[in-house]
């Protein structure tokens, strides 16, 4: 019966269920109408009634005067009104004008005619209520009941695909069921083959990358430093020489920061990296970017011995990517760094962000207002503040720029 049940759909079980109780409230019902109240009623006062009069005979066989509780009357044969005289032995019961009960019985050879009012049975109207309160709740309870077992049934395979699926759980259950959870679970089953796939060509092109695009950069990086040092002094071509040079280390740093960003963040190398010095480094690259500009050196309040515990190459990309980006739109003003404890402020008194940029979402390859670069400083710094567990805090104006970087991770 079980395998019947689980060859059958979702929306065939829901429908099932739902059929099951109207068939439960229908029987509740059928069986209410069943019950005739009034007949109901007239065989709870008739045996009322035939116990009373057990119970008068045994006080009239002793011998003593029958006690009769408020509401009741007892007539013989010289005693009845006119109006009962007629009746034969049995139970009658009167509705108009006045609502009465009686019972007629013979003893020893003399008839008696036992009346009650029916004050005496008000009680049975509200046993009436009751009951039919009761079938009401019956209903609901039976309602409930289905409800949860039927919402048990159908959510279990949904809650242990879910759990599977949190778990990374290989392979994943219900692929072969019939039904909506077979068809969701073979989805995820897909989806998942084609994420491990994907995950693969990322490994795959992180491994090619590294080993083919470093040994290149290298070759020319030893090539253009070899042509710096052996032009002559006065040569035209210096700049042209150092500026490859200087991408060319760039390119390098930048390949070794993706490749790093390309691991699983709890499998980075870290150590206790001193602030200051890295500091110091990258403001010793920024000449370049600030030639011929009216911009203040760059202000450096730091103690001697911040250090925060990290990956040093990530880091140091941050910080230099952040810098270029000051230096390279300041046109006039001043670059300040600042740095307590693990916390590094980076402001300076450029044009600010451009309006197409969020300071809270830096999206890859968003052009900016003064050239059409790529876009990518902004998009790899918030990358590796994401990877690292740091948080940075921008605040954007026409007077500036303030990045506030917590290295402390989270």
């Amino acid at each position: 019966m079980r395998s019947i049940y689980r060859q059958l759909t979702l929306r065939t079980r829901i429908i099932i269920s739902f059929v099951l109780l109207m068939v439960a409230v229908m029987g509740f019902i059928v069986a209410a109408e069943q019950l005739d109240y009034d007949e109901l009623r007239a065989y709870v006062i008739s045996k009322s009634l035939h116990s009373e009069m057990h119970r008068l005979e045994a006080e009239m066989a002793n011998g003593t005067l029958p006690t009769l509780p408020d509401g009741s009357q007892l007539y013989d044969a010289t005693t009845v009104p006119e109006a009962l005289r007629s009746y034969t032995p049995g139970y009658y019961s009167a509705k108009h004008p006045d609502v009465w009960h009686m019972l007629v019985f013979d003893r020893d050879g003399q008839r008696y005619y036992l009346r009650q009012d029916a004050k005496r049975y008000q009680y049975l109207e509200h046993v009436i209520d009751a009951y039919a309160l009761v079938v009401i709740l019956s209903c609901i309870l039976c309602a409930f009941w289905i409800g949860r077992l039927t919402a048990a049934r159908v959510i279990a395979p949904i809650t242990r695909l879910a759990d599977a699926v949190e778990r990374k759980e290989m392979p994943f259950p219900f692929q072969d069921a019939r039904d909506e959870i077979g068809v969701l679970a073979r989805a995820f089953a897909q989806h998942s083959d084609e994420a491990q796939q994907f995950l693969q060509r990322e490994r795959c092109f992180v491994g090619d990358a590294s080993h083919e695009l470093r040994t290149p950069l290298a070759i020319i990086a030893g090539a253009a430093e070899t042509i710096v040092h052996q032009l002559p002094d006065d040569s035209h071509l210096h700049a042209s020489a150092e500026r490859i040079m200087r991408t060319t280390q760039e390119m390098q740093r930048q390949l070794t920061c993706l490749l790093l960003l390309s691991r699983d963040p709890h499998r980075l190398e870290k150590e206790d990296v001193a602030l200051r010095p890295l500091i110091e480094e990258c403001i010793a690259r920024c000449p370049p970017w600030l030639a011929n500009k009216p911009v203040v050196v760059v202000v450096l309040d730091a103690p001697q011995d911040p250090r925060v515990h990290t990956n040093a190459e990530l880091a140091r990309s941050v910080v230099w990517n952040l810098l270029r980006n000051a230096c390279q739109y300041t046109d006039e003003g001043q670059i300040h760094i600042s740095v307590q404890d693990t916390t590094l402020v980076i402001a300076d008194t450029g044009p600010g962000l451009p309006s197409s940029i969020d300071p809270q979402q830096f999206q890859r390859f968003t052009p900016s207002a003064r050239q059409s670069g790529e876009g990518l400083g902004l998009s790899i710094v918030q990358r590796i503040v994401e990877h690292l567990g740091w948080h940075m805090a921008v605040e954007s104006s026409e007077h500036g720029c303030r990045f506030t970087l917590d290295m402390s991770a989270a």
